[in-house]
């Protein structure tokens, strides 16, 4: 909330496969090294990592792509193909930087083990403060204020959709069925293609799921409303609201 900016990486191949891809690699594999899969009430049962990133102000706004790079191995980016913009694959086998760390944990069954990866770029105190605050409970003299970007769904959408939206409005509660913002919102559950134990849906029901099938990753979820990425701005209810426009280089917001 209100926190500053950590430095962002310009370059996709940065973002996918650079310092945040071997933050998260070196940390799971910490964790397969331990192999918890192997214990009495884990043997013959889906086994998961929980994961977040919480390494620098607001990294969380962008490090999701480098978990993606490093599980699947495979980035995007945008290119010009045939005359107009379109979203062009990234392979890679290694991570960037001195060590080479092996990228793609989840591109064939050398740790089937693993069922799943289980992440949010949202488990933060913004997080308790919007959840009690969208469903009826805003504190009197604060503006609470959530910027980011939703996921575009229409078929070949390159980047985000931006919001600015005040939490206690309509507009916001309206996004989800529960009228309010619910806690499992921005859970992300990475599938194993692998797997030796498959997690069901169901074990996780309203979270995002992101799986393969036939060779095509895909995602299925009960939330029309996905949010890729944000920031929860609380100021005096006294000072001008926060405007999209303020965000996009249209204007300074009052903090």
């Amino acid at each position: 909330m209100n926190a500053p900016h950590g430095a962002m990486p310009m370059e996709k191949e940065e973002v996918f496969f650079g310092a945040a891809a071997l933050r998260f690699a070196k940390t799971l594999g910490n964790k397969l090294d331990r192999a918890y899969d192997k214990l009495p009430h884990v043997t013959g049962k889906p086994f998961m990592i929980a994961i977040a990133d919480f390494q620098a102000p607001s990294s969380m706004i962008w490090s999701r792509e480098g978990l993606i790079g490093y599980l699947y191995g495979e980035g995007a980016q945008v290119a010009t193909v045939d005359g107009r913009p379109q979203a062009v694959a990234m392979p890679a086998t290694h991570l960037l930087g001195p060590s080479a760390f092996p990228a793609g944990l989840f591109a064939d069954d050398r740790h089937a083990e693993l069922s799943a990866v289980i992440f949010s770029n949202a488990c933060s105190i913004a997080k308790l403060y919007r959840v009690p605050i969208s469903g009826g409970g805003a504190p009197k003299g604060l503006r609470y204020t959530r910027i980011g970007n939703f996921f575009d769904r229409t078929p070949g959408a390159l980047s985000g959709t931006p919001f600015c939206l005040d939490i206690t409005s309509d507009e916001y509660r309206g996004l989800w069925p529960h009228g309010y913002e619910p806690w499992t919102a921005e859970v992300e559950v990475f599938h194993n293609p692998f797997a030796r134990h498959p997690v069901p849906f169901e074990l996780l029901p309203e979270a995002a799921h992101w799986y393969e099938d036939d060779g095509v990753r895909l995602c299925s979820t009960v939330y029309e409303t996905s949010i890729l990425w944000s920031r929860t701005i609380i100021q005096d209810e006294d000072q001008r609201p926060p405007k999209l426009e303020d965000f996009l280089g249209g204007g300074e917001v009052e903090q």
